[in-house]
């Protein structure tokens, strides 16, 4: 079995790591679930071995073992400590296990050796991880930034409202509260809440933790308020969101608390949901892939949300899906996109971070269908996700540390005329209206009025002109008429016929011979996205074979569109030839103009 790879050879690779793995599976003494998280951590030590090391699976140097966890570790595990002897076992382990199947060059003098090599470097690598100072190094690497392509908005205030008090989370805060007292409840030695605590808030926060658990002919109880998973979710982020704290051996309420408004609090929960991550609070356990993989999955939470923010904008939780499994598959390159568990297991984690995003108010998920689970809580999957009031609120300030760039309308109610028009493609109708209203209010209409003609005029393409003209339907027309009348002696005069045609200010026997080509194709091309309406528009003109003869000369960019669509459309067979025909000449008289 060949044992050493170079660049390029993954599948011959994976085909070794698999056969190994089995074999340690195999040679391993240990209970079932503590055998299956060790190969996979092991796993992740040969993964490292082929990626990014040298590629020799069959011989370590004492500087191969210093390089793992003194160089490569400590960046990707920084302020993970509790990871750390996980994978120190996993080294030693695979050492011990290639030494014993006479594959480790040195045999077992060497395992020895780098097993004890590893013990001494343990403290070290801890402290890496541990120390501040390497956590900000590797948060401070250099991102690429992402401009989303949209206007934002900030949603009414009286909406953000109801939707932070209506929050889920925030009420079983409350109740929390009011079960501790002024006076808080006894911690244990670890700082948990007693089982009697824990027995009565299960029912009273309705957490669906189960108490005692019947496992074949065996009744398994819980020894530990941590072990109720759901319960100590809620108190973690209650204390993390600052709802109660400990003090002198009692969990209490925090007096302050309660007189934050329920957007305050919401504010702090989710501050707290993106700092710690509900996957990293709630689940634990010793498969560094997982812990890495839930680490990727609650880092997300921010990049999962931020497309979400576009006007009206409403997606799958499927699609969301689809999303973290490639975020975690191009992390991963060893983690099999098609493999049904590695599905299903980031199905169940995701399912899980919207779960609790829709019980903090920050979206809603509707239509999600229950699948019961044989022990635990129900996973939640299908439907579609949108953020609420109170999530487009909480979202946009954590863009910025994510790489993303937002154009924030207060932005754009200062800017110019042509700013304004970039931004409006991007608002929807609502949203519109209000960026309208509020673009330089300072200003006298009259100014405003002839800042949005003199954009006409300097417009570079017809949809920026479609749109400036809609702009001024929001005006006066009495004040907008007159600055119009002055684009008649302009290149868009055919633009400013039309709108005076079209507000009853002028007729066809005074302003019809404005109409030129340019606004011709401009309002074809307004209408691609609608064939039915593009081709009965073609169709209006007296002389269609003429009209496409004179078009396929006008050099516009959207000229070439305009005659693709048509030729594509017409229901007339000749028509849609000459437009083909049309499109072809327009191609070769541009290329050689």
């Amino acid at each position: 079995m060949r044992l050493r790879f170079g660049p390029g050879e993954e599948d011959a690779y994976a085909d070794t790591r698999g056969v190994l793995l089995e074999e340690l599976n195999g040679w391993l003494d240990l209970p079932e679930i503590e055998r299956s998280g060790t190969v996979v951590n092991v796993g992740f030590v040969l993964d490292w071995r082929y990626r990014d090391s040298d590629g020799v699976l069959d011989d370590f140097a004492p500087s191969d073992i210093a390089d793992l966890m003194l160089k490569w570790c400590p960046p990707r595990l920084a302020g993970r400590a509790e990871v750390v002897p996980f994978l120190c076992d996993a080294v030693q382990i695979y050492l011990e296990f290639m030494a014993a199947t006479g594959r480790l060059v040195g045999g077992r003098k060497r395992a020895t050796r780098l097993i004890g090599l590893v013990d001494d470097l343990m403290p070290a690598l801890l402290a890496e991880v541990q120390d501040p100072s390497s956590v900000e190094e590797y948060s401070e690497q250099p991102q690429r930034t992402y401009e989303l392509p949209f206007v934002y908005l900030r949603p009414p205030a009286a909406e953000v409202e109801a939707a932070a008090a209506a929050a889920p989370l925030l009420a079983k805060f409350r109740t929390l509260c009011a079960y501790l007292g002024p006076d808080g409840k006894q911690l244990t030695e670890n700082g948990n809440l007693k089982l009697a605590d824990g027995r009565a808030l299960v029912d009273l926060l309705e957490t669906g933790d189960m108490m005692e658990m019947q496992l074949g002919g065996t009744t398994i109880s819980a020894k530990s308020t941590r072990s109720l998973r759901r319960l100590d979710f809620i108190v973690t982020f209650a204390r993390h969101a600052g709802a109660v704290r400990a003090l002198k051996g009692r969990l209490v309420p925090v007096k302050a608390w309660a007189a934050r408004p329920a957007v305050q609090q919401a504010e702090a929960l989710f501050a707290a949901l993106v700092q710690r991550g509900p996957l990293e609070v709630e689940i634990s356990d010793s498969w560094l892939y997982s812990l890495e993989l839930r680490q990727l999955l609650d880092d997300g939470i921010v990049h999962w949300l931020a497309p979400l923010l576009a006007p009206g904008a409403v997606e799958s939780f499927d699609a969301m899906v689809e999303w973290a499994q490639s975020a975690a598959t191009t992390k991963h390159e060893l983690l099999d996109p098609d493999d049904e568990w590695n599905y299903e297991s980031i199905e169940a984690d995701m399912s899980r971070i919207f779960e609790v995003l829709e019980q903090a108010g920050v979206v809603l998920w509707t239509d999600r269908q229950e699948v019961p689970e044989p022990f635990g809580p129900t996973v939640w999957t299908g439907g579609t996700v949108a953020l609420t009031a109170f999530g487009r609120h909480v979202l946009p300030d954590y863009l910025g540390d994510a790489g993303y760039v937002l154009r924030r309308a207060e932005d754009v109610v200062h800017a110019d005329a042509p700013a304004l028009i970039d931004a409006l493609f991007s608002a929807g109708d609502t949203d519109r209206e209000a960026l309208i209203a509020a673009w330089q209010a300072e200003r006298p209409t009259t100014e405003r009025v002839q800042m949005l003609t003199e954009a006409i005029v300097a417009a570079s393409n017809g949809a920026s002109r479609g749109m400036a003209l809609s702009v001024l339907d929001h005006f006066d027309i009495d004040v907008a008429e007159p600055f119009v009348r002055q684009l008649l002696d302009t290149p868009v005069a055919g633009h400013a016929a039309l709108w005076l045609m079209s507000q009853g200010r002028a007729d066809a026997e005074t302003v019809g011979s404005f109409i030129d080509m340019t606004v011709i194709v401009d309002v074809l091309a307004a209408g691609v996205d609608d064939p039915k309406e593009l081709c009965e528009f073609f169709g209006s003109f007296p002389e269609p074979f003429g009209l496409l003869d004179d078009m396929w000369r006008h050099p516009a960019p959207e000229t070439a569109v305009v005659l693709d669509a048509l030729g594509h459309h017409l229901q007339h067979k000749a028509l849609a030839k000459a437009a083909r025909k049309a499109a072809v000449k327009h191609r070769s008289w541009m290329a050689n103009r």
